[in-house]
């Protein structure tokens, strides 16, 4: 009866000297907050790069030729020589 009690006791001793040596030594949670920390970044690196993929994929249809020429005849008005533009004014509600 009493091997058994001692073994119980040595049990939850050996547990609290454990709880003790994790959760007391600050370098095993600091070591906690570093992987906690290191996955926020890793998520984030992830986010970065399809974000950077993204943006590389607009550069490039940006850069191609009739793009460019769309975007500065509809926001800037140009025009080739020779051509010659229509411009009508927009209907009036009237007219809807």
């Amino acid at each position: 009866m009493a091997s058994i009690r001692a073994k119980i006791k040595l049990k939850y001793v050996l547990i609290l000297v454990a709880a003790l040596i994790l959760l007391g030594n600050r370098g095993f949670r600091n070591l906690l907050n570093n992987y906690r920390e290191y996955r926020t970044l890793m998520s984030r690196k992830a986010e970065l790069e399809t974000q950077r993929s993204d943006l590389a994929k607009r550069l490039k249809e940006t850069n191609a030729q009739p793009a460019v020429e769309q975007a500065a005849r509809s926001e800037l008005g140009l025009i080739k020589p020779g051509e010659t533009v229509y411009r009508f004014p927009p209907p009036k509600e009237s007219d809807k």
